[in-house]
């Protein structure tokens, strides 16, 4: 009498697909974690884009030059600057950041990753004056104790 071989290989290529079904959830539970992730707060990160990026439409063109590629708008470049330095890391770590995250691509409608030069040559070109308008435009609609 020859026994099967249950850990064969190929056996265990060909594994069932399990499903929360399999695990005991049912449908009230599935509607209960759907109510628990409504409840988890957002990315302080997330936060953070959105505000800068609604601020740097205001004062930045969307490009700098009717002759440019039209890869990436100012704002969105800002924003990446103002990420780095939020998160106290370089040019390269943010752009790594940036090809990880698909919700921060999709909320500055980039379509491809900027490379890490594109960033440095954009904050080499922003000047003083824009930065005070945008540090005026947020003073102004925000009230800060000092």
């Amino acid at each position: 009498m020859k026994r099967e071989n249950t850990y064969s290989p190929i056996s265990c290529l060909f594994s069932k697909q399990l499903n929360l079904s399999d695990f005991g959830f049912e449908k009230p539970a599935l509607k209960k974690i759907k109510e628990i992730n409504k409840d988890i707060r957002p990315n302080k990160l997330l936060k953070f884009i959105k505000y800068v990026f609604k601020y740097s439409k205001i004062v930045l063109n969307k490009y700098s030059s009717n002759f440019s590629k039209h890869d990436f708008t100012q704002p969105a470049l800002f924003t990446l600057l103002a990420v780095k330095i939020y998160t106290r890391s370089t040019y390269r770590q943010i752009i790594d950041l940036l090809e990880l995250s698909d919700k921060i691509q999709q909320y500055l409608h980039l379509k491809k990753v900027p490379h890490y030069t594109t960033l440095q040559k954009f904050f080499q070109r922003l000047s003083t004056a824009i930065l005070k308008e945008l540090n005026k435009q947020i003073l102004r609609n925000h009230q800060i104790n000092g």
